[in-house]
């Protein structure tokens, strides 16, 4: 999944985000990790017959076909966890604020916001004329409802914690312990939302234009009961682009929403997002016109380098081996786990198998997130992964093997089912067995499934991936206390837990980021509970007359209101 594709690995396991990510994920695999070939081309409906829909917009002659790579999971913005569905939902449907180009929160149903002199309470007024594609207005009380049902412990997804985590009274809410009417989000009237945070984040602004914070109408929500945003006509839309056409396993069909409030920027009219799994049919597609975007790596960015069709950008995310240690026994002892992280050739995997212009990950938390001052938290904490050490892996491996017993069980890698995240597999599997004389065996599972098996700890090594969901190494470090959902590798320590709640609750912004440094250091070089891969780097096929592309590096994803069509 870009780390798109996937909110990345980890960040995607079902009932939780991320990425990865978010990924990045919160927020998994690399690639064109996909679900279904559509039978149709060029840049028609590409599920034929005449668009429908929910009314008014575009589908003009400005049009572009992007491959979104997998299946769409949910398109249900309180629950879903997916960079694909948030690729999908970042372009029907609008937040307070969106992140522009260069990555910085500008209003977007908000005129603008008024922030406390604690930095605490910030006061929201709606813009004037914003309305729900059904032709409702966007209210102060959908941002409310969608909020609060995000985090009602009833009906919430593992993506609450993102309002959760900032947001006075909604800790204890979405734990069950607390009540609603303590939850700090206070539609006032019908243009001004006020909502207190727990403590002073200057990066949460640039979280409300994250998928969880859109709003929802309830009557809408409550009308369309179990049947909600399963299909085009089961939602309304508040974003550039309306939702015209929807089949999980195949693409969508976007066209321009004429009402929304920035309508004359919008250029492009209509927007097909295609599923395509495999890595040479997309680049046929591309090159037979079929495709006016896709994601390229391997031997493609070597032949399309110098080519004017090429764009490419790195990304804040991480991918990263985790073993389960309640599966595998000796996943316990930290040599073993130690041996993991220098017992393969992280250069060679960027060199040889990707080439997409990701990086060796020095650490877990990647290159390019705020740290302190005028330093990134990757140049302040420096590397906390060992260096590629074969020889040490080994004597590290079989030091570990004896202590717990002189057996050395057969291990299952698993994989996501592209082509890429195959060759990744490969890799790693001989790379392990040679280095370090583990026994592996590797287990392809496709997208949805693989993240099924890492939620419920059906898995004994795999790789996730995560990225940003914000601009802040928290949104990495907090997936592995000891109680996160996306801490699937059944991972706990006390003291990495309490460096955590610390960080969260710190309010000197030095000494936060000093716990955060602390906290990566506990958990890369001292307990070995991942082992970075690397930062993902990311390379596409893009037709030339598309001006202005933005795929946001964290957050979001692909942002189809800022391009230009040209030519």
């Amino acid at each position: 999944m870009k780390t798109r594709k996937a909110r990345l690995g980890m960040g995607e396991t079902p009932g939780a985000t991320r990425i990865t990510r978010k990924d990045f994920l919160k927020i998994g695999g690399t690639g064109l990790a996909g679900a279904a070939l559509l039978g149709t081309a060029g840049c028609g409906n590409i599920f034929g017959g005449e668009q429908g829909g929910n009314g008014g917009g575009g589908g003009g002659t400005k049009a572009v076909t992007v491959n979104l790579g997998d299946t769409i999971r949910d398109l249900d913005s309180t629950t879903t966890t997916d960079s694909v569905s948030s690729d999908v939902l970042l372009n029907v449907m609008s937040g307070l604020y969106r992140l522009d180009p260069s990555q910085q929160p500008v209003p977007d149903m908000a005129e603008g916001v008024e922030i406390s002199s604690d930095k605490l309470t910030y006061t929201f007024t709606l813009k004037d004329g914003v309305t729900w594609s059904n032709g409702d207005p966007v209210t102060a009380q959908d941002f409310e409802y969608a909020w609060l049902r995000a985090l009602d412990p009833e009906t919430a997804g593992q993506y609450a914690y993102i309002l959760s985590t900032f947001i006075e009274g909604a800790t204890e809410f979405n734990a069950g312990d607390g009540s609603v009417e303590d939850v700090a989000i206070n539609a006032r009237d019908d243009k001004t939302l006020e909502v207190k945070l727990v403590s002073p984040s200057p990066f949460w602004l640039g979280l409300t234009a994250f998928y969880t914070y859109y709003p929802q109408k309830q009557s809408y929500v409550e009308e369309q009961g179990d049947q909600y945003a399963q299909n085009a006509n089961s939602l309304i839309y508040n974003g550039p682009y309306l939702l015209t056409e929807f089949d999980p396993t195949q693409g969508v069909t976007m066209v321009k929403n004429d009402d929304y409030w920035d309508a004359a920027n919008t250029d492009i009219q209509r927007v097909e997002g295609r599923i395509v799994k495999e890595l040479e049919t997309s680049v046929n597609l591309y090159e037979s016109g079929e495709l006016d975007e896709t994601e390229i790596d391997g031997q493609y960015v070597a032949e399309f380098r110098d080519s004017p069709d090429f764009w490419s950008q790195t990304y804040f995310a991480t991918f990263y081996m985790v073993p389960n240690l309640e599966a595998i026994p000796l996943f316990q002892n930290v040599n073993v786990r130690k041996a993991l992280q220098m017992g393969f050739d992280r250069e060679a995997l960027v060199n040889q198998i990707l080439q997409n212009g990701s990086e060796p990950a020095s650490g877990y938390v990647p290159d390019g997130i705020d740290g302190p001052g005028d330093q990134t938290f990757r140049e302040a904490v420096g590397p906390t992964m060992p260096e590629y050490n074969p020889e040490e892996a080994r004597r590290l491996f079989e030091q570990g093997v004896e202590e717990e017993g002189g057996e050395n069980p057969q291990v299952e890698l698993l994989a996501y089912d592209d082509s890429t995240a195959r060759d990744i597999a490969t890799f790693l599997q001989s790379q392990l067995q040679d280095n370090l004389g583990m026994n592996i065996n590797v287990n392809v599972q496709p997208f949805d499934r693989k993240l099924e098996l890492e939620a419920n700890g059906e898995f004994q090594l795999s790789w996730q991936g995560w990225i940003a969901d914000y601009n802040d190494p928290m949104t990495f470090l907090d997936l592995w206390e000891t109680e996160s959902p996306f801490n699937t590798g059944g991972y706990s320590n006390p003291e990495y837990d309490d460096l955590i709640n610390q960080a969260q609750e710190e309010t000197d912004f030095a000494r936060r980021m000093q716990l955060m440094m602390d906290a990566e250091e506990v958990l890369v070089a001292d307990d070995a509970a991942t082992a970075p891969m690397y930062f993902e780097g990311e390379a596409h096929l893009l037709r030339p007359t598309i001006k202005n592309f933005v795929d946001h590096q964290y957050g979001a994803g692909l942002d189809a209101k800022w391009w230009r069509l040209e030519g």
